[in-house]
């Protein structure tokens, strides 16, 4: 199984052949441990190509992308190491050609491997620079993936399958089986087997089994299928990848030829580069002026550059937009996004634009404007003065929520997962599960934490990237605690996961089997409950005058226009009935805002007196809760006081954003999963207004949308933040390998990986 001729080496310049064959049992028998790192311009950083170029030392081989017959060897120039190109039947033996790479590894060299992915549209070469672990993190290089063991085996051997040579792979690498992802795919060919390492370390690198491609998909121990999304692991533990290949024939007389291949690769502490937010798909051009009529001008001037096709054309690059990003000024007092899918639309968009600029209800009257595509502009800005984020509260979590965010923003989350138990956060066993159902039959206290987990993780999107600062905030019933949980005010926010997971109020009082309605009601054991809640457009007091005719109805929320009555699903609808009004049945089971919650009001707030940060109390932010007019005092009892009144008691949602109204709020910013409370928000302010000129003028913003794609959505947001003059960076729109890069550690641990 070793390779026939030897690796060419480069020394000094010179060509030189130093490699001896070994034998693979003998590079097994000691441990492995081989830093792998991407070798193209995107993923590898400068202090790493900088390192790497100080090799005087390295070995580079040339894969031949073909199949057919064997290829010569191509002679090298003066300056170039020999190019080794292995015949098919070798181009079939990854690993061999791993143990020979070995050798040169051990003896200080870097090891270079070139060869062609023909997966891409126009098939590039492709490079993986292979080097000793230690003496990577010696030299402080952060390494995608590490290459931890290998096996090999075919009909000829005592290796009888494919699974007895992952089993081997594993335990030459020291890795349970329990705790990898395996991956099969069928690599004909050396160069199809440097195509799937290559994609192995990118979905290591990118924390993402997607860009994993193959014939039998990834599975894991537990048979379930995550091929999109992000890669979750438990906390403080590495990915670890089990690569299976087999070369398939169909010639009877090369049946011994039929090689099962494993490789063992595990994480590394560098991230793959981060999308770009902005590229020719989904296009942003932020422009600013003293007034309207430079606006005018300005997007007149774009119009004729794209009409022109000078600068703008059919072959569009993103980085083409990013002198309208350096001529932005964020201290101008006007501004205006575009949005556009395409050179095409952006055209469209500008027309549009302009159209709105010379509008007299837009020009004069300070209406706002605001297209499909996300292009928006106001005339009289609301500024960040009243900045307001929102939490939104139980079942805004959908399935597969923002599962491509990460690819984005890698940095962030390589934070959150550090910081605490991302996977549980976020729920992702039930939100990312491969039948989307699963997601729809999460219990109370599983929405309850992954709403929290979500809106914790669009905190800090917007404040640690974007550089956004809220001067208020409030939520949305349980969006309270998602509030003090997000904004730096509660010291172990995570410790909350286990704990709700586990709480007898969420699983078992006040959903589930109610055992607080059967205590209010006086309900025997034997004593079914059948519990619903219904939103039904109707005024509260309508309702409020129906209440003492059905005990066993409540007015749990009011919200606007409409209201949420929950309780005993027989009296709710007679009560609609009464009414003479339809209801939406939500079919969630849960006590929240009703009387008999008040029941456990004493438990709610001892769940929710948290120890708080040191510096919690000189947070600048202004806390509002549904359950006080004045703004929230920052201290554990009164926070935990403030949740389980709002908690225990009918919400008035519409109540809650007059009084935030009042204290000063302004721009609205929803901070979670969907767009829960933006349309709320609209219409309680809109009629708010017009019942009281004294009022100023309002907007409610979603940062994210259901069915939407979530870096449009997030744009949108930005946008309108933008034509707002809300004070953000733009950083992450025009410097995304810089902005999103991950923090690299001065000390790097010897593992290179988590512990």
């Amino acid at each position: 199984m070793n390779l026939a001729h030897p690796l060419a080496t480069t020394h000094s310049g010179q060509t030189e052949t130093s490699i001896a064959d070994t034998a693979m049992t003998e590079k097994l028998a000691k441990p492995l441990r081989i830093a792998v790192l991407l070798g193209d311009a995107v993923n590898l950083d400068p202090h790493s190509a900088q390192v790497l170029g100080t090799f005087a030392e390295r070995e580079s081989v040339q894969i031949c992308a073909l199949d057919a017959a064997p290829s010569t060897t191509q002679e090298p120039t003066a300056h170039e190491p020999r190019v080794y190109e292995p015949s098919v039947h070798e181009q079939r033996s990854l690993t061999a050609l791993l143990g020979q790479a070995t050798t040169a590894i051990e003896q200080g060299k870097l090891v270079e491997l070139k060869f062609n992915d023909g997966n891409l549209p126009q098939p590039l070469t492709q490079s993986l620079y292979l080097l000793d672990g230690l003496r990577a993190a010696k030299l402080r290089l952060h390494a995608h993936a590490f290459i931890a063991g290998f096996a090999a085996g075919n009909e000829t051997t005592d290796v009888e399958n494919a699974a007895t040579v992952a089993n081997a792979a594993l335990a030459a690498a020291k890795r349970s089986p329990a705790q990898t992802v395996q991956h099969q795919t069928v690599a004909n060919t050396l160069n199809e087997a440097f195509v799937a390492l290559r994609q192995g370390v990118t979905a290591l690198a990118a924390r993402t089994q997607a860009p994993l491609k193959g014939t039998t998909g990834i599975k894991q121990t537990n048979d379930t299928n995550h091929q999109t999304g992000y890669w979750f692991s438990d906390q403080h533990q590495a990915r670890v990848l089990c690569l299976n290949l087999v070369a398939k024939t169909s010639h009877q007389a090369d049946e011994s030829r039929n090689l099962s291949q494993s490789l063992v690769l595990t994480q590394g502490t560098q991230l793959a580069a981060p999308k770009a937010l902005v590229d020719e798909n989904r296009l942003f051009v932020p422009i600013s002026a003293d007034n309207i009529d430079s606006l005018i001008a300005q997007v007149l001037q774009l119009v004729n550059t794209l009409e022109n096709g000078a600068g703008l054309h059919a072959d569009f690059r993103a980085e083409q937009l990013k002198p309208w990003f350096e001529r932005y000024d964020a201290n101008a007092p006007l501004a205006l996004v575009l949005m556009a899918a395409s050179i095409d639309d952006l055209k469209l968009e500008a027309k549009a634009m302009l159209t709105a600029l010379e509008n007299d209800a837009i020009h004069h009257h300070s209406q706002h404007f605001k297209t499909p595509a996300g292009s928006c502009f106001t005339a009289k800005p609301l500024g960040d003065a009243g900045l307001t984020f929102v939490y939104p509260g139980v079942g805004t979590v959908y399935a597969n929520m923002f599962n491509n965010l990460h690819e984005y923003f890698p940095a962030l989350y390589h934070q959150l997962e550090r910081e605490g138990d991302l996977s549980a956060m976020l729920q992702s066993s039930q939100i990312y599960a491969a039948d989307v159902k699963t997601a729809a039959g999460m219990s109370l206290s599983q929405q309850a934490i992954s709403g929290v987990g979500a809106s914790y993780l669009f905190t800090k999107l917007l404040t640690q990237v974007f550089n956004i600062k809220p001067k208020m905030a409030l939520g949305y019933s349980m969006g309270e605690a998602a509030m003090w949980a997000s904004l730096d005010v509660w010291q172990t926010p995570h410790g909350m996961i286990n704990a709700t997971e586990n709480s007898d109020i969420f699983n078992h009082a006040i959903s589930g089997e109610l055992t607080a309605v059967r205590r209010a009601w006086q309900l025997a054991d034997d004593e079914a409950i059948v519990w619903n809640s219904f939103v039904v457009r109707a005024d509260s007091h309508e309702i409020k005058a129906l209440l003492p005719e059905f005990p066993r109805a409540y007015l749990a929320i009011t919200q606007g226009d409409t209201c949420v009555i929950a309780g005993c699903e027989a009296s709710c609808k007679a009560l609609l009935a009464t009414l003479g009004k339809r209801g939406i049945a939500a079919n969630r089971v849960t006590a929240m805002h009703t009387a008999p919650a008040m029941l456990v009001h004493g438990q709610v707030q001892d769940f929710y007196t948290q120890a708080l940060k040191a510096a919690a109390q000189d947070s600048p932010i202004r806390f509002i809760s549904a359950a006080q007019t004045a703004p929230v005092i920052v201290d554990s009892h009164s926070i935990g006081r403030a949740i389980a009144d709002t908690f225990c008691s009918p919400l008035d949602f519409s109540a809650l954003i007059h009084n935030a109204t009042e204290q000063g709020a302004r721009l609205f910013v929803e901070v979670g999963a969907d767009r829960q409370t933006s349309t709320l928000i609209d219409k309680i302010s809109h009629a708010h207004a017009s019942q009281s000129t004294a009022n100023a003028a309002t907007a409610a913003i979603a940062c994210n949308a259901k069915g939407a794609d979530a870096i449009t959505s997030l744009l949108k947001c930005l946008a309108q933040l933008i034509s707002h003059r809300v004070p953000l960076s733009l950083a992450p729109l025009i410097q995304p390998l810089s902005a999103n890069a991950a923090p690299l550690s001065s000390a790097v641990l010897p593992e290179g990986e988590p512990l």
